[in-house]
């Protein structure tokens, strides 16, 4: 029996306004989903979940972590040159799509505060280097965060407008 083939999802159209999630109730005192949960329930991470879905990289997403994921929005991957979502959907290309989101994986827990206006180094899982700052606005690299410290109990989450692309 084969498996039907992962594809990106269609929906391109860039959100309004990046919808924060939901504040936790009045008794809650911890974040109770994980990473993978946080990013289903907020519902801008289409393009992200079918990534994670076709590498079958769920493992860090669920695992006690802690991590940071600079988890781009469907905007951002509507941003990506025309073909490019494709190529990178294709079956062949499974190795470069989880690069891809291993480079947004940091494997420890960043708050925006750790930004100062003196870059901060972190290394991803992929292994490179990702420098984040708030010198000119909050960003990764060259990645704009548009929404911060979105809390799990196995991470936090960090929103950017643009997909971070591995060296070479």
């Amino acid at each position: 029996m084969t498996a039907a083939p992962v594809t990106a999802p269609d929906d391109t159209t860039p959100p309004a306004t990046v919808t924060p999630a939901a504040a936790p109730g009045p008794s809650a005192t911890a974040p109770l989903d994980n990473l993978m949960e946080t990013l289903h329930r907020t519902g801008h991470f289409k393009h992200l979940m079918a990534a994670i879905k076709a590498t079958g990289l769920a493992s860090p997403f669920n695992a006690a972590g802690p991590y940071t994921v600079f988890a781009p929005n469907d905007f951002a991957f509507s941003k990506l040159a025309k073909g490019v979502l494709t190529e990178l959907f294709a079956p062949e290309n499974k190795a470069r799509l989880t690069a891809v989101l291993r480079l947004h994986l940091v494997p420890r827990r960043v708050k925006a505060a750790a930004a100062g206006d003196a870059p901060s180094a972190l290394k991803s899982l992929q292994g490179e280097d990702l420098t984040m700052t708030a010198a000119e606005g909050l960003r990764v690299n060259k990645a704009r965060i548009v929404e911060s410290d979105l809390q799990a109990v196995n991470g936090v989450i960090h929103v950017i407008d643009t997909v971070l692309m591995p060296a070479g």
